[in-house]
């Protein structure tokens, strides 16, 4: 796990940052002038341009990251500057990956170069918007619980610590790039059946993005699984401590309770530190867990000790039992890699639609049977993943709603496309 790659100091934000990307604007759309002439596609990119800037001016400067004071690690935070994540990073090559790869095969369809990047630029803009969306609505009991405010709005666009959601820029990416094709009198589904693999390429790429970030985590597994482990003040860590786990609690967390993180206590590992505080199956646990960042900041630097504590009241005698932090382990329980399974799954897909492009009969059936498969895959990945509740009294996910809806869907436009006249001689080469 690598959250954070670097940070970019507040001083660079507040000019130089902006100047240059005015620059590097300037520059582009001259370059496109020189080489397309006057058009309008080529000024359609002045106000992108301007509205970034505008965004690096007002907009970053509120995202930019507080941390802990190394010399005060208890006194008030300092500002670290705009965090470079390690899953923005991932998306940015995810993004570029999955363009060029379409872009190999631009020619075959009479499509232009230049058209296919202004396309995936509109999708990428509309695909983090709906994914993050998409996450808003999955967690808006987070987002809004002192309704909506200028700081419950802050909070939304506030992506420094990723919150996007695959299926979202799907969605976003999709309904944007079917406008495009649309208004630019691009064939779309030749279009679409030769993004597709290039979709779930950048899926690949995204989910190690995923892994670095510590999001779409899967549950504790025994030793006889594969596992990765993931340090403190991760998501998984979080999680686990919440639910009990790192104390050496197994039993069942109520997801609905409006209560901070209810327990009730099944079993109790022998030797745990729950033990020694006699906790015992049938208690009812409340679990008020510290700050992530102090957490993460203690555990990397043990010599410098506060003495913070966390608390854990028993609702069964009214006990309250304050954990030092020291009391916790340096890694998480281990946890099902679901990230990894999701690129591997993603690469394999991506290979299959690559080749299914040279003997489909008829266009749109790659694109559809991108929707099928990965629906089916991200549907049983829902089972072994651990960051999402279910919903409408069930146990399914918001994603595998999504799911079964995508299915019904990929197999629509399947059946739909078969009365679309077939493609013309595609190279098995290409």
């Amino acid at each position: 796990m690598l959250q954070t790659l670097f940070y970019i100091p507040h001083w660079f934000l507040d000019g130089p940052l902006v100047i240059g990307w005015l620059v590097f604007g300037l520059a582009f759309v001259a370059w496109q002038l020189f080489r397309e002439g006057n058009s309008t596609e080529v000024w359609s990119f002045v106000p992108v341009f301007l509205l970034v800037a505008a965004a690096i001016h007002f907009f970053i400067p509120n995202v930019e990251v507080m941390g802990i004071d190394p010399a005060n690690p208890e006194g008030p935070a300092i500002v670290k500057g705009l965090a470079v994540r390690g899953y923005g990073v991932m998306l940015l090559t995810a993004i570029v990956a999955g363009t060029v790869l379409a872009m190999l095969r631009s020619d075959k369809i009479g499509v232009t170069k230049d058209q296919l990047l202004q396309l995936g630029f509109w999708m990428m803009i509309c695909g983090i918007a709906g994914a993050r969306l998409f996450y808003v609505i999955q967690k808006s009991d987070q987002f809004f619980a002192d309704g909506v405010t200028v700081a419950a709005l802050l909070k939304i666009v506030n992506m420094t610590q990723g919150g996007l959601v695959v299926y979202g820029s799907l969605i976003g990416g999709t309904i944007a790039g079917l406008l495009f094709m649309r208004i630019n009198k691009m064939p779309i589904w030749k279009t679409a059946d030769i993004i597709a693999p290039g979709m779930v390429l950048g899926l690949a790429i995204g989910r190690i993005g995923c892994l670095m970030n510590g999001c779409c985590y899967g549950g504790v597994c025994s030793d006889e699984y594969p596992a990765v482990t993931f340090p403190p003040g991760s998501p998984p860590y979080m999680r686990q401590l919440a639910e009990g786990d790192l104390l050496g609690i197994s039993g069942t967390f109520d997801k609905d309770s409006e209560n901070l993180f209810p327990v009730t206590v099944e079993s109790v590992t022998e030797g745990s530190f729950a033990e020694q505080n006699g906790v015992k199956p049938g208690d009812q646990l409340q679990i008020g867990l510290s700050d992530g960042d102090y957490l993460r900041f203690k555990k990397a630097n043990p010599g410098n000790d506060g003495g913070m504590t966390f608390a854990v009241v028993n609702s069964s005698d009214g006990k309250r039992v304050s954990v030092p932090l020291d009391a916790l382990p340096k890694r998480s329980a281990r946890t099902h890699p679901t990230q990894i399974y999701s690129a591997i799954n993603a690469i394999l897909l991506c290979a299959v639609l690559w080749f299914f492009w040279s003997v489909k009969k008829h266009d749109g059936q790659v694109f559809a049977l991108m929707l099928i498969l990965y629906a089916i895959a991200r549907f049983l990945m829902e089972i072994v993943r651990q960051d999402e509740r279910g919903l409408f009294g069930t146990n399914f996910t918001i994603s595998q709603w999504v799911s079964m809806g995508m299915v019904v869907i990929g197999f629509a436009l399947f059946a739909a496309v078969m009365n679309s006249p077939k493609p013309a001689q595609q190279s098995v080469a290409a």
